[in-house]
Formats: C-alpha cells, sequence, structure tokens
C-alpha cells in the first residue's frame, strides 16, 4: 500500500532549515515558525511537516550554525601560531556584538533546556577535537609534552571567553592569552 501525500521536497527543506538558521543567527532563540515560513517562502504547513515543534526546529538550527561554524584548522608551523590564529578568529567572533548576544541567548536557553547544552557540549567539544592536529603537530616538532592535558589546555582558553563573553567583560589581547597558555605567568 502506498503512503499517501507527496513526499516531502528536500529544496524546501533546506531552504526551511536554513530560514531557521539565519533567523537564529540574526534573531535569537525567539524567532516564530511562522518567521521561518515567511522566510523560506513556504506556507506553515510545510514548516510543521517537518517540525513538530518549535524546540524541534531550534535545536535542529542549533545543531546547523554550530557544524557552519566550524573553520580551518591552521598550520604556520608553529603551536605559537597555531593558537594565534584559533585565539584570534574566536576573540573577533565574541567582539561582535551581535554574535556575542546571540552566543549569550543561546548559553542562556541551554540553562532552561537539557537538549540545547547537550548540542552546545557537543559541538564545542567536536570543535575542539578537530583542531587537535595542532597539538599533534607541536608534540612531533618537540614544542609540547607528549602527556600534556590538551582538553586542560583547551579548556583554559574557551573557558576564559567565554566567561567573559557571558558576563560582558572585554576580551584579552590576543597575544596574551597565547602567552599565558604556553608559558603562564610565572617569571
Amino acid at each position: 500500500m502506498m503512503a499517501r501525500g507527496r513526499k516531502p521536497d528536500p529544496e524546501v527543506d533546506a531552504r526551511i532549515r536554513r530560514a531557521a538558521v539565519e533567523l537564529l543567527v540574526g534573531k535569537g532563540p525567539s524567532f516564530t515558525m511562522d518567521e521561518v515560513a515567511a522566510a523560506a517562502g513556504v506556507g506553515r504547513a510545510s514548516v510543521f511537516r517537518r517540525y513538530a515543534t518549535k524546540r524541534d526546529m531550534l535545536l535542529d538550527a542549533l545543531r546547523a550554525a554550530m557544524d557552519a561554524q566550524v573553520t580551518a584548522v591552521p598550520d604556520t608551523g608553529s603551536l605559537e601560531g597555531d593558537l594565534r590564529v584559533i585565539v584570534t578568529e574566536t576573540l573577533a567572533a565574541w567582539n561582535s556584538p551581535a554574535i556575542a548576544e546571540r552566543t549569550r541567548e543561546t548559553f542562556g536557553e541551554a540553562g532552561r533546556d537539557p537538549a540545547v547544552g547537550e548540542i552546545l557540549r557537543t559541538s564545542m567539544r567536536d570543535r575542539m577535537s578537530r583542531s587537535w592536529a595542532i597539538y599533534d603537530r607541536a608534540v612531533a616538532r618537540g614544542e609540547l609534552s607528549a602527556d600534556a592535558d590538551l582538553w586542560l589546555l583547551s579548556d583554559m582558553f574557551v573557558g576564559l571567553v567565554v566567561y567573559r563573553g557571558l558576563i560582558d567583560v572585554p576580551q584579552p589581547d590576543p597575544s596574551g592569552v597565547v602567552r599565558a597558555l604556553l608559558h603562564g605567568f610565572a617569571r
């Protein structure tokens, strides 16, 4: 027996997802299903056929937005140079008022919705592990100890940036961050 109705159109799926991501980035999690339908150029029913609830759409858009933010892994020839590229790019995002505001809203949503928190945790860990090549190269060059706690090194930077971003304190200079990560504060 054949299913009733038409098969979902992949182009419409893509337009709806793209509209949801753009609204999430531009407006934050307060966008509506009707706004997504209008931005995608489809009817409300098309959106509701794909997402039973706004929360389902928000979670899907958040996953897509987090995946889209992954940048290329630098290879400058040194750990210091690679970290400087990563730190500079990350701080530039937080120094954008619109991106900082959206990120604060998303972290706030994570406090209310465990699924949003899980997406943030997973995406951030995946992003950091994709950058692991810089550590592997640094170990091979003798710039980093083979038994270094690489999660701690990564978390020290990410934690600092997210903390300052969430409480809206100016971000530090990239060179100072890299220097502190690699050499600490002792003489």
